[in-house]
C-alpha cells in the first residue's frame, strides 16, 4: 500500500510539471519568437516487474520554424530556418555576457547600435574604419565624408567580393550652378566650352562611371586594366596648297558619321598678327608679303588679312567639335613645329599665330576608353573640294575591373571640378617697356596635408620668397621664367594663350586651389636677384579666370563589410561610421542578413548581422528575456561566411511564438484528469491502508 502511495504522489509531480510547462506556453502564445517546450515522460525503476511511478526527464523547446507576420517596420526581423540572432549584454563593469535568440524585435539604440527590446547589442560583422587617404577621393581636402553641399548623386553601387561586400559611392556640388562658359577672346583654339557643353560631359562622364560600377558588381573580382583615352589630329591645307580665303569658303570634318563645318571667317589682320608672321617667313615669302612696318599694298594686305582669316576659322571649328559632348579640341603644333602627320609624334596645344596657321587640330576624348571616329576631313572653296588629313596617335582602349573605374572616376572627377586658370591680359601686365614684377602662390600641399607659400625659404612654418620676373616686355617671358622656377613648376605651369597669360594648375592636382600674387616694380632698376622699388599687385582678371571643368566639388567614398573580420556590434548611425554628417537614414536588411541605410538616394552596407547554427539546437538554455545561452550539450556556435546554409532573414517581419493555444488548452485537460486520477490512486490507497489498520485492531 506505501508503494502505490508513493507512485501516486510521482504521478502528482509529473502531471504538475506537466501544467507548469504548458502553462508557460499559454503565457508566451504572443511571445515573440518563442518556441514551445514540452515535457518529456518517463516511468520510474521497477521493483518485481511493478513500476514506481513517474518522472519529467525533460521540458525541451521544440525548434521548429514558427509563422511570421509582415509588420512594416523597418527594424524588425525574423528568421525563415535554423539560426540564432547573437546579441551580448554589456554591464557596467565592463565585461559582456553572449546571448542568442529568435526574437527580432530590434531598434536603434542611443549609442546608435542595433539592439533588441531589453537593451542588448546584436552582434555581426561590422563596417570597417573608413581611411580617408585610401578609401574617400576628394576635390575639398577639408572634405572627406558627405555633406549637404553634396547634393548631386552621381552613382551608388553595392559589390559582394568573396570574402566582403563594399559600397562605392560618388557624389558632387551641384555643377549645374557652379559651371560657367569660357571665355571665347582667351580660350577660343584652346578647348573652350560653353556652360551647357561642360554639363554635357559631366553627364556622358557620369554615364560610363555608373557603367564601369555595374560592370564591377557584375564582376566583382574582374582582371584589373586602366581605360586609356583616344587623342586623334585633323590636318588641313597649309600655306600655299589651302583653297580656302574668303567668303562662302568652308572646312569641314565628319566625326562619328556627323558633318561639322565652319564657314571662312573674314578677318582684319592686326598689327601685331603681321608683324610675327612676317617673322616667320623665309626672305623669298618675305619679298612676296611685304614688310608690315612699311606701306602694304592691298593685295599684300589681303594676304595677311586671309591667313588671319584661316586661323579665325580652324579656331572656330575647333571650338565647335569641343561642344560635341566628351570630346575637346585645341589648335596644335608637333614637337618639330611641322605641318606633315607623324603618328609617333606628341602634339601640344598651341595658340600661337603661326602654329595655329599650321591648321593641326588635336582631338581627345574626355571619357577614357570611348572611341570616336574621323571619317573624312576636307576644304572647299567654289565647289571644289580638297581633302585633308587625320590621324590617331591615341587608341581608344577600354580597360576592365576597379582600374578601369578608377581611370573613369578621375575624368569624372576632373570634368566636375577642373584646373584653376588665373588670367593676365596683356593690357594689365605690359606697357610696352621691360619691367621688372615678382610671383608668387599659396596653395594646398597634398603630401603635406597644409597651405604652404611657394617659393618658400624652406622653414617651419615656411615663409613666402617672391620670384623676380626681370625684364619683362612680353608674354611669353613671363611663362619662361614662370615655368623655370623649380618650386612653382611643382604646382603650377604658365601658357600664352591668344596672348594672355595664363597660370593653371598642373593634371597631377588639377582639384587644388591657389591664390597667386603678381606685383610690378615701379623701378626698372631690378635683377633677377632682387627688386627695386615699390611693388603693386595686379589682379587677376575676373573675367577670363576660374575652373576649366565645372568648378563644383566631387568626392567618392568606398566602405567595406569585411566578413572575414572578428564580429561585434553593428552601428547604425553614417555620422559615427565616417560617411555622412547627416546621421540617420532608412535601415533595410536583405535575406542574408546585410544591413543597408538609405540616405538622399545612396544605399550604403553598413554592416552584416551574423546568424549562429548549433549542432543541438535543444541543448540550448533558455534564460528569459527572450535569451538562451550556448552549454556544453549544445556547443559553441558555427558562423558561416555571408551566412551561407542559415536562416534567412525576412525583413520588416516578425517571428511568431510557436505556442498553439488549442492544443495547450487540449493538453491541460489531458494533464488535469491525469492529476485528478493520480490523486485518486492516492486517496483509494490511503483507504485501503486504513482499511488494514483498522482490522489490526
Amino acid at each position: 500500500m506505501i508503494g502505490a502511495l508513493w507512485t501516486g504522489i510521482s504521478g502528482l509531480s509529473a502531471q504538475q510539471k506537466a501544467l507548469d510547462n504548458e502553462s508557460n506556453n499559454i503565457a508566451n502564445v504572443n511571445t515573440i519568437g518563442y518556441k514551445a517546450s514540452r515535457i518529456s515522460f518517463a516511468d520510474q525503476m521497477y521493483q518485481d516487474r511493478i513500476g514506481k511511478g513517474s518522472l519529467v526527464l525533460d521540458s525541451e523547446k521544440l525548434y521548429t520554424q514558427g509563422g511570421t507576420k509582415l509588420t512594416g517596420v523597418n527594424y524588425d526581423m525574423a528568421l525563415d530556418g535554423d539560426g540564432f540572432f547573437t546579441v551580448i549584454n554589456k554591464n557596467t563593469i565592463g565585461t559582456a555576457e553572449t546571448f542568442y535568440t529568435r526574437a527580432g524585435n530590434f531598434r536603434m539604440g542611443d549609442n546608435g547600435t542595433l539592439q533588441n527590446a531589453g537593451g542588448n547589442e546584436v552582434q555581426g560583422w561590422m563596417m570597417s574604419p573608413i581611411d580617408s587617404q585610401n578609401d574617400v577621393t576628394s576635390t575639398n581636402p577639408n572634405t572627406s565624408v558627405f555633406t549637404s553641399d553634396y547634393t548631386k548623386l552621381l552613382s551608388s553601387k553595392i559589390i559582394r567580393h568573396g570574402t566582403y561586400v563594399e559600397t562605392i559611392t560618388a557624389k558632387s556640388t551641384d555643377y549645374s550652378l557652379t559651371a560657367k562658359s569660357d571665355s571665347t577672346s582667351v580660350f577660343s583654339g584652346d578647348g573652350g566650352k560653353t556652360k551647357s557643353a561642360k554639363v554635357s560631359d559631366i553627364e556622358e562622364a557620369i554615364k560610363d562611371y555608373t557603367g564601369w560600377l555595374q560592370k564591377i558588381k557584375d564582376e566583382p573580382d574582374a582582371l584589373s586594366a586602366t581605360s586609356i583615352s583616344q587623342i586623334s589630329q585633323i590636318n588641313f591645307k597649309s600655306g600655299a596648297d589651302s583653297i580656302i580665303g574668303s567668303d562662302g569658303h568652308q572646312i569641314y570634318v565628319y566625326i562619328d558619321g556627323n558633318k561639322y563645318s565652319q564657314n571662312f571667317l573674314v578677318t582684319s589682320s592686326s598689327q601685331s598678327f603681321r608683324d610675327d608672321l612676317y617673322a616667320s617667313l623665309t626672305p623669298a615669302e618675305q619679298a612676296v608679303y611685304g614688310d608690315p612696318s612699311g606701306v602694304l599694298t592691298d593685295a599684300q594686305m589681303a594676304m595677311y588679312d586671309k591667313d588671319a582669316g584661316k586661323i579665325a576659322t580652324y579656331k572656330a571649328l575647333a571650338d565647335q567639335i569641343s561642344q560635341i559632348p566628351g570630346l575637346v579640341a585645341t589648335m596644335a603644333i608637333d614637337s618639330g613645329g611641322a605641318d606633315v602627320f607623324n603618328t609617333t609624334e606628341t602634339y601640344t596645344s598651341s595658340t600661337n599665330n603661326i602654329d595655329m596657321l599650321k591648321g593641326i587640330i588635336q582631338i581627345k576624348s574626355l571619357i577614357p576608353g570611348k572611341e570616336f571616329k574621323i571619317s573624312e576631313v576636307g576644304e572647299v572653296a567654289s565647289g571644289v573640294t580638297v581633302q585633308g588629313n587625320y590621324q590617331t596617335t591615341t587608341t581608344a582602349e577600354k580597360g576592365s575591373g576597379i582600374a578601369a573605374l578608377e581611370t573613369s572616376r578621375d575624368a569624372l572627377s576632373k570634368l566636375i571640378t577642373g584646373k584653376q586658370q588665373d588670367v593676365y591680359t596683356p593690357t594689365q601686365i605690359l606697357d610696352g617697356t621691360q619691367r621688372d614684377f615678382t610671383y608668387a602662390i599659396s596653395i594646398f600641399d597634398k603630401e603635406l596635408g597644409q597651405n604652404i607659400p611657394v617659393p618658400n625659404n624652406g622653414a617651419n612654418p615656411p615663409q613666402v620668397v617672391d620670384m623676380v620676373i626681370d625684364n619683362a616686355d612680353s608674354i611669353d617671358d613671363f611663362v619662361a621664367q614662370i615655368n623655370a622656377n623649380p618650386d612653382l613648376s611643382k604646382y603650377v605651369e604658365a601658357r600664352n594663350v591668344n596672348g594672355n597669360l595664363v597660370i593653371q594648375t598642373l593634371d597631377s592636382n588639377y582639384d587644388v586651389e591657389f591664390t597667386g600674387s603678381l606685383k610690378v616694380s615701379d623701378d626698372n632698376t631690378g635683377t633677377a636677384a632682387g627688386i627695386v622699388g615699390n611693388l603693386t599687385p595686379i589682379d587677376v582678371n575676373a573675367n577670363y579666370s576660374g575652373r576649366k571643368g565645372a568648378g563644383a566639388e566631387f568626392i567618392e567614398i568606398v566602405n567595406k563589410v569585411d566578413q572575414t573580420s572578428s564580429k561585434g556590434s553593428l552601428q547604425l548611425r553614417l555620422d559615427t561610421l565616417g560617411i555622412s554628417d547627416s546621421a540617420f537614414g532608412e535601415f533595410s536588411v536583405d535575406s542574408t542578413g546585410l544591413i543597408t541605410m538609405k540616405q538622399d538616394g545612396a544605399d550604403f552596407a553598413i554592416g552584416q548581422i551574423a546568424i549562429a547554427v548549433f549542432n543541438n539546437n535543444r541543448g540550448l538554455n533558455p534564460v528569459g528575456n527572450n535569451l538562451l545561452a550556448k552549454t556544453n550539450e549544445s556547443g559553441d556556435p558555427v558562423y558561416n561566411l555571408n551566412n551561407n546554409k542559415t536562416a534567412q532573414v525576412m525583413g520588416k517581419t516578425l517571428e511568431l511564438s510557436t505556442a498553439d493555444l488549442s492544443e495547450s488548452l487540449v493538453n491541460l485537460m489531458v494533464f488535469q484528469r491525469a492529476f485528478e486520477a493520480n490523486a485518486k490512486s492516492i486517496t483509494t490507497s490511503d483507504d485501503l491502508l486504513n482499511t488494514l489498520i483498522n482490522l489490526k485492531r
